[in-house]
């Protein structure tokens, strides 16, 4: 049943740090089913991810240009997601969001869903000076024609889960080694590369999450303590 937004519980804040892909997953199917169970309303996940390529359920393999002993001699993942898209890639410096939300309950459609993720990385990086877009034939955020922002997304028992995944300080080198998103021709960009300094990622995460909360009529929960992926947070009420 639908509930009126001003009258929806506040969305909890999770804050990871740097995690591998698998922690990070772990986290989203725990708060999947606390929502999905009712004994949360929502919850919004950030996090650095150490050195992964992540491919969508129904991505090109041929899209990652190096071989797994050369990945495996760089400490770099492969994981195969249930998320949608083609192949992308995480590493320290880079802002990755999950948010965990029940959106039938939250009367928010899909593609308004994912628009609203797409402008509030377009609202957070105007004011550092970064004009960005949307592109109608490409999914993310777009400096020029370089992406700044992949997003990608399931919904699944209508709950969302995976997000999106911001340049912010992050290392680009680590995109040389696949076809981003399946795209041959447009480059890859960060905020650091942009505006040739590195950003404070602490203020940047409560903007963008501010933004997300803002874009999606959410009100969110201030001040919630960071919980490590351990036997404490499935046990933890949250």
């Amino acid at each position: 049943m639908s509930v009126a937004k001003s009258e929806f519980p506040p969305i909890k804040l999770l804050e990871l740090g740097t995690v591998s892909y698998g922690e990070g997953y772990e986290a989203q199917e725990l708060y999947h089913k606390k929502v999905l169970d009712g004994g949360v309303s929502g919850c919004i996940i950030s996090l650095e991810h150490s050195p992964v390529l992540t491919l969508g359920k129904h991505a090109d393999p041929e899209l990652i240009l190096i071989d797994e002993k050369a990945m495996a001699a760089q400490g770099i993942d492969r994981v195969v997601t249930d998320r949608g898209g083609e192949v992308t890639a995480h590493m320290p410096g880079q802002l990755v969001v999950y948010p965990i939300l029940p959106l039938v309950k939250l009367q928010i459609q899909p593609r308004v869903y994912v628009n609203a993720l797409m402008r509030a990385v377009i609202a957070t990086l105007k004011p550092y000076g970064i004009e960005s877009r949307c592109d109608a034939e490409h999914p993310g955020v777009w400096v020029g024609q370089n992406k700044i922002c992949a997003v990608g997304v399931r919904i699944r028992e209508r709950v969302s889960m995976h997000g999106i995944a911001l340049n912010v300080n992050n290392s680009l080198e680590l995109f040389e080694q696949i076809i981003p998103c399946g795209i041959r021709d447009r480059g890859v960009t960060s905020m650091a590369q942009e505006l040739k300094r590195v950003i404070d990622i602490k203020v940047l995460r409560a903007e963008l999450i501010a933004h997300i909360g803002s874009q999606l009529g959410l009100r969110l929960e201030l001040h919630a303590p960071s919980v490590a992926i351990d036997s404490t947070l499935h046990e933890s009420e949250l």
